[in-house]
């Protein structure tokens, strides 16, 4: 399982590759490339992430 660091360092990889994209397809398409589908728990917040930081960057 990842660290809160890990999960928010991550989130940052995906919104700097990604930009603005929706998390959801995003992360679906890196758990298809991955196959990471022991640690889905952790793409979630992954994902919750990623939707945190562009709400962030929008307001």
């Amino acid at each position: 399982m990842m660290s809160e660091r890990e999960v928010w360092l991550k989130a940052w990889d995906v919104v700097r590759t990604h930009g603005a994209l929706e998390s959801a397809p995003v992360v679906a398409t890196l758990l298809d490339i991955l196959g990471d589908d022991p640690h889905h728990s952790d793409w979630a917040r992954v994902a919750a992430a990623v939707d945190a930081i562009n709400e962030g960057v929008l307001q």
